[in-house]
């Protein structure tokens, strides 16, 4: 969870079947995104709104998942949280993804120092540790969207741009992407042309289980304390706010803490699914 992810190596994949993959993986990840989208929509309940008559109402028809220890609607809270947990989780990927792809096929276009440059300073920021350098960040920066997405952005594009720059030194070497080079094709052309086909399917695995990461990785810091601010929904600080009443009332905890398993779970099943297609690339050096 902590460490950048790679593209799982040959011996390590596991071959899920299409139907396993149908069911526990892209069925409940578009089911928790289709939530995030229209939920507010579709269930008009303000997250926010408090009433301490019925606070720690068990699931019932008035509150379909219960309520919490402030009368508050856990549905309501779960569909809020969606939106701000896999928001964050694919803007952080999108971001580093982005950042991965120019770094790394610059490195390989040119070789020589410049890669030698993002390679060691991707050594250095893989160094750390994916969450204690989410922590650190929100611990410095106050907490907070821009905070969050600026530690996973900042500890995860080292890993596309390895992805990248291994998969483009060898599309590169190719004697049919050499004569395009040699005929005055620019380098847009070579990495739209010649490099994105076939790093496409490396970057779909590795940016499934980074958004599985991610969602992980925000619970974990908003459990922490190191999130979005109160009122605000949020699955991890929604779980640390009532493990107190687990005992007494459990559906509070278990609702924020089985939508995180469902997120994380489908998209590592997702993602090892496509690395399972896609071998070829045993080490990102």
């Amino acid at each position: 969870m902590t460490q950048p992810m790679r593209a799982s190596s040959p011996g390590r994949v596991r071959r899920w079947p299409p139907g396993f993959v149908s069911v526990f993986g892209f069925l409940p990840l578009a089911i928790t995104l289709l939530v995030a989208l229209f939920g507010p929509w579709l269930l008009t309940t303000n997250p926010n709104r408090q009433d301490l008559a019925a606070a720690y109402a068990p699931p019932s028809a008035a509150y379909v998942l219960g309520a919490d220890d402030l009368g508050r609607s856990i549905a309501a809270r779960l569909v809020a949280g969606a939106r701000i947990s896999l928001g964050i989780a694919v803007v952080g990927v999108l971001a580093s993804l982005a950042t991965g792809l120019l770094l790394g096929f610059i490195s390989a276009f040119h070789g020589g120092w410049v890669r030698q440059v993002v390679m060691r300073l991707s050594d250095v920021i893989l160094a750390c540790p994916s969450l204690l350098f989410v922590i650190l960040v929100s611990g410095l920066l106050g907490g907070g969207i821009g905070a969050i997405l600026f530690g996973l952005w900042m500890s995860q594009w080292p890993g596309f741009a390895r992805l990248t720059a291994a998969v483009a030194s060898k599309e590169l070497a190719a004697d049919h992407v050499e004569a395009s080079r040699l005929l005055g094709f620019r380098p847009g052309y070579i990495f739209r042309a010649h490099v994105m086909p076939a790093i496409m399917p490396y970057l779909t695995s590795l940016g499934a289980l980074t958004v599985g990461a991610n969602v992980l990785t925000i619970s974990s810091v908003g459990f922490l304390g190191l999130g979005l601010r109160p009122p605000d929904a949020e699955w991890g600080s929604m779980i640390a706010g009532t493990m107190t009443y687990f005992r007494t009332s459990p559906h509070m905890v278990l609702a924020p803490a089985g939508a995180i398993l469902i997120c994380t779970l489908s998209a590592t099943v997702i993602g090892e699914y496509y690395s399972a297609r896609h071998q070829g690339i045993e080490e990102i050096a």
